[in-house]
């Protein structure tokens, strides 16, 4: 029984160590990459959910395997016996796959830097090009630590802007911001700096 526990340990140490080893080399596709794409309720993005399903319970085995075998292995080298060694190595391996799973989850977390437009709305801008006339220009957007550029009209035909000045959004459409004079009594969110 120690034999076959020890080897079977070996071979999971062995399969798991491997695998990881060749998919961080970059020889494995990016098709068993995006076996992860699920959206944490289990749903997963596209077409192909049950071979997705599948792709990612191997992986979630491979790093389970990683776990049990040098879990298993270590706790026969501190000589526990045949049921302990087996307890350490399961939990070595469910921990190992949860620790995984959750760092692909947070892997795949959109990280978008982009600003939404509601974000934008009543915010401070630069002027970078003259807007005048009812002639487009562009504004610079400071919201936090993100700077977006985009294109702006005047929200009155009568008013112009020079490179430089201070404006507010006003509106917010798909294809440019409107801009007014900035309102004095309103907070700069530091865009005034720049």
């Amino acid at each position: 029984m120690d034999a076959l526990l020890r080897a079977v340990y070996v071979v999971a140490t062995v399969f798991g160590a491997g695998v990881i080893a060749v998919d961080m080399l970059g020889l494995i596709g990016e098709a068993a990459h995006d076996s992860g794409g699920d959206d944490g309720d289990g749903d997963t993005h596209g077409s192909g959910g049950p071979i997705l399903s599948f792709l990612r319970f191997i992986r979630t085995f491979v790093y389970f395997s990683a776990g049990f075998g040098p879990f298993g292995l270590a706790a026969r080298a501190f000589r526990t016996d045949g049921l302990g060694s087996l307890v350490w190595a399961v939990g070595g391996g469910v921990g190992i796959a949860l620790i995984a799973r959750a760092f692909f989850r947070f892997q795949q977390q959109d990280v978008d830097s982009t600003l939404e437009d509601a974000d934008l709305l009543f915010e401070t801008a630069r002027v970078t090009v003259p807007i005048s006339g009812g002639n487009m220009g562009k504004v610079r957007i400071h919201v936090g630590q993100v700077v977006e550029e985009r294109y702006a009209l005047a929200e009155s035909a009568e008013d112009a802007f020079g490179d430089e000045d201070l404006v507010q959004i006003v509106r917010v459409t798909e294809e440019c911001v409107y801009v007014g004079r900035a309102d004095a009594s309103l907070p700069s969110n530091g865009s005034a700096s720049e």
